[in-house]
């Protein structure tokens, strides 16, 4: 499968809906949710869980985050303990493993495999790529009424996509909810995760409850000062990281720059962003030592038409899971590594003794 294979088009949405509403009605209950806990996971998560709570009840929504990965042993134990009668996988990447034999995959990022007998309803190959959301709020629309949930979909595109990205949904949001409240909301959800104890409960509780953005920001429910407090104290770590020069690969025509950072905050991702529009370097790498205890978190962004994904699979390095290392979108993927793993491929790109763990 390659990028931009088809048209995103109202035939391939249409039947998109069809499939997940296939999945749905062959469900005796609510299904299991596992989401990824940034906006846009976040918002997927909430909007699924809200397309199945108007069918009879609520469904259990488990967020996937720090250090976690949905496709691991540890996840699949926990799924078959829950005894749901179905699962639905959000924003968290798609392998080919079976975790559940009814089982709907809502996603767009680069897949590895495709599970077995699952419902999948994947944007990788349109063009344009959707956000999970998006996808998220096509199935829900395939279940039932959903159109006052856009603003969900709209905050998971602005997080991953930005406020510009070519899909309605974002400019009827905007006009329907206030460019404003959706951009301010999205950081806000965006923030626990980042924060030291990586906790997105506190906006995922927020999602799950408001009736719109300024529901969200009106300070009735909970959830919504643990998400300011997180606010500032990942600012307060960002503009830190901030501070930290980029340095430049001695290998591959110094296409690959890197930067330190020591954080238990999660702002390495946004560091590689800020970076890779401002350098003449194919690939940013920014990377975070004090993120994981033991571990490299490691977040890249690419600049142009450069294969992210290709460039890491290429490069990595002995001892690397491969569940945890080069997952994501052709511009932006990571993934994190053991010391040894680490170093091995620090001494691969080029850099010195400055960047090895």
């Amino acid at each position: 499968m390659t990028d931009a294979s088809r048209p995103l088009d109202d035939e391939w949405i249409d039947a998109a809906r069809a499939r997940f509403r296939a999945f749905a009605d062959g469900l005796d209950g609510p299904p299991l949710i596992l989401s990824h806990d940034d906006a846009d996971g976040l918002s997927s998560g909430a909007l699924l869980a809200r397309a199945f709570a108007r069918r009879g009840a609520m469904p259990d929504v488990r967020l996937v985050g720090r250090g976690r990965n949905a496709w691991s042993d540890a996840t699949a134990a926990e799924v078959a303990e829950a005894k749901a009668p179905g699962l639905v996988v959000s924003d968290l990447g798609m392998r080919g493993r079976v975790l559940h034999s009814r089982m709907a995959v809502v996603d767009h990022h680069v897949p590895t495999g495709t599970p077995e007998g699952a419902c999948v309803v994947h944007g990788y190959g349109l063009d344009p790529t959707p956000s999970s959301s998006l996808l998220a709020w096509w199935c829900a629309q395939g279940l039932g009424e959903a159109d006052d949930l856009l603003w969900l979909a709209a905050v998971g595109l602005i997080g991953d996509l930005g406020d510009k990205a070519p899909f309605d949904a974002i400019p009827l949001a905007k006009k329907r909810f206030g460019a404003g409240k959706l951009r301010e909301l999205t950081t806000l959800v965006n923030a626990p995760r980042r924060s030291a104890s990586g906790d997105g409960t506190p906006a995922l509780r927020l999602l799950l409850a408001a009736d719109d953005p300024a529901d969200a920001l009106s300070g009735r429910h909970e959830g919504l000062e643990a998400c300011q407090a997180a606010r500032e104290e990942v600012k307060a770590a960002l503009a830190e990281a901030r501070r930290q020069p980029p340095r430049f690969g001695s290998r591959y025509g110094g296409t690959v720059a890197m930067v330190r950072i020591d954080s238990p905050c999660q702002v390495h991702p946004v560091v590689a962003q800020s970076w890779v529009g401002r350098l003449k370097a194919d690939f940013v790498l920014a990377a975070n030592f004090g993120y994981l205890p033991g571990q490299v978190a490691m977040s890249g962004r690419a600049r142009g038409d450069a294969d992210l994904v290709a460039f890491l699979r290429r490069h990595r390095p002995e001892g690397a899971d491969p569940l945890l290392y080069g997952n994501g979108h052709r511009r932006a993927a990571g993934g994190t590594l053991g010391p040894e793993a680490w170093n091995a491929l620090v001494e691969d790109l080029g850099f010195g003794p400055e960047m090895r763990a």
